[in-house]
């Protein structure tokens, strides 16, 4: 095939690591001929990437041949590429639009019967990047995830890399709360947003301390 185990398994490590993926399609002067193109072998090199995981959509594949010495200089500048676009921070005016144009092109799901509405998007890290989405539910069908990431992906350029979207129940809005206070409400929401990361980031801990107390307990 075009990608062994071994560079799967990579592949699936970067997933797990949260790292972003650029692959050097080597060999290239093995494979390519007129009736197969560069252009072709790297898109069948990033299609399987996808096919074994979907969250890595349109991977950077540069075409090359270390014998030759074809397609070696691109190497660099699409690592670099991917590496800035991993690292990007989106502001959240920026997101709260984008998420206003989806959520009034598409209908929301609904969830344990009620129709679920995500309120307000923001930013939490980068590296890998993640976002946390308000809503007035504490799940979203994976579905309606996959679509957000998707049309999140097309719309920013976070391709060959793992979004993040962690789902939060509240019960109201804080960036309408802080715009409608003015500017001394723009302080007040910067805190809520803080606050609202340090809750999120111990919640993980906590989990991560009850998997290590439950494991202690069988060893």
């Amino acid at each position: 095939g075009v990608l062994q185990r071994q560079e799967l398994a990579i592949a699936g490590a970067v997933v797990k690591e949260g790292r972003s993926l650029v692959i050097a399609a080597n060999k290239m002067d093995l494979v390519v001929g007129d009736d197969y193109c560069e252009m072709e072998f790297a898109r069948d090199v990033q299609d399987r990437v996808e096919a074994s995981f979907p969250m890595l959509r349109r991977t950077p594949v540069v075409a090359m041949s270390s014998i030759s010495g074809q397609g070696v200089e691109k190497l660099l500048p699409v690592a670099f590429d991917s590496r800035d676009r991993w690292e990007r921070v989106v502001t959240t005016g920026v997101l709260n639009r984008w998420l206003s144009e989806v959520v009034q092109n598409h209908r929301s799901p609904k969830v344990k019967g009620r129709p679920a509405r995500i309120k307000y998007i923001m930013q939490t890290k980068g590296r890998p990047p993640t976002f946390l989405l308000f809503c007035n539910v504490d799940e979203l069908p994976v579905s309606y995830l996959r679509f957000l990431t998707r049309n999140f992906q097309d719309t920013f350029g976070f391709f060959g890399m793992e979004v993040r979207l962690v789902v939060k129940q509240s019960s109201e809005n804080p960036f309408a709360r802080g715009k409608s206070r003015g500017g001394a409400g723009l302080g007040g929401r910067e805190a809520r947003q803080k606050r609202a990361v340090r809750e999120l980031r111990s919640q993980g801990k906590t989990k991560r301390r009850r998997r290590t107390t439950t494991q202690s307990r069988y060893h």
